[in-house]
């Protein structure tokens, strides 16, 4: 198993927040939303998943392996309700 040192970036809510421009794997996301709303990941200007959020929430998203590949750039579009930390490596 490859291991790699994890950053952390903060995604405001109601932003496409570009992670890291270029190559990445999205490791883990943590998040606080204070009403119903989505969080969407993105390689570039394709979508990848886009996660719902019922109601007011603080959780983890834990991708297990590799965690999810990025070949262009990681992109992290938050909701009006919801900040997140993308951990990337």
């Amino acid at each position: 198993m490859n291991q790699t040192n994890l950053i952390g970036v903060t995604c405001p809510a109601s932003t496409a927040t570009t992670v890291y421009a270029g190559r990445a794997r999205l490791k883990s996301l943590w998040y606080s939303a204070s009403a119903a709303t989505t969080i969407t990941i993105s390689d570039g200007s394709t979508v990848l998943f886009t996660m719902t959020i019922n109601a007011a929430n603080t959780n983890d998203l834990i991708i297990p392996e590799n965690g999810v590949l990025c070949s262009t750039s990681l992109i992290v579009t938050t909701g009006a309700n919801v900040t997140a930390v993308a951990f990337w490596g």
